[in-house]
């Protein structure tokens, strides 16, 4: 019987540039949310900096709706984090990812977080398009314009 030994050589670069081709698939992403939202941020004069917002934290999915919570923009991260397509979600409001497990206690604090005008983050049970729960932790900031004038809401949020 013959033995064969293998060698990793070759299947240990491609590891290292598949690494690397991780990393510059998730760095495009992130450039892409960064200018969609940034014409957001030209259009409406928000005092928030996005790009500086956006590259010093962490998040999986990005929500941004008008001050009324109806959902104007989603990133890729919505979808692949909930099952929703981008067109399913925009115009409704984030709670139809809420459901009987979803604490109303954690809804009612972030209800009176925004009522104030404050960024407020939570944890909450969300489900997904199949029906799976998840947890969610949201960082939810008001957008404010020149004029001190809250136009949008951005919520942060990654599965814990």
């Amino acid at each position: 019987m013959k033995t064969f030994k293998l060698k990793r050589g070759p299947l240990l670069s491609w590891d290292i540039y598949a690494t690397y081709l991780a990393e510059q698939a998730i760095n495009f992403n992130k450039e892409l949310e960064i200018s969609v939202l940034k014409n957001f941020e030209d259009q409406f004069n928000w005092l928030i900096d996005t790009e500086s917002l956006l590259k010093h934290r962490d998040y999986d999915a990005l929500v941004l709706t008008n001050y009324n919570q109806e959902i104007q923009w989603v990133n890729k991260g919505f979808t692949r984090m909930t099952g929703y397509p981008a067109k399913f979600a925009k115009g409704r409001m984030p709670k139809f990812l809420q459901g009987e497990a979803t604490s109303k206690a954690g809804v009612r604090n972030i209800k009176s977080h925004l009522k104030r005008g404050v960024e407020v983050k939570e944890t909450l049970v969300n489900y997904r398009k199949n029906g799976d729960t998840y947890n969610c932790e949201i960082h939810i900031l008001p957008l404010k314009d020149k004029n001190e004038t809250i136009t949008h809401l951005l919520a942060m949020e990654k599965v814990v």
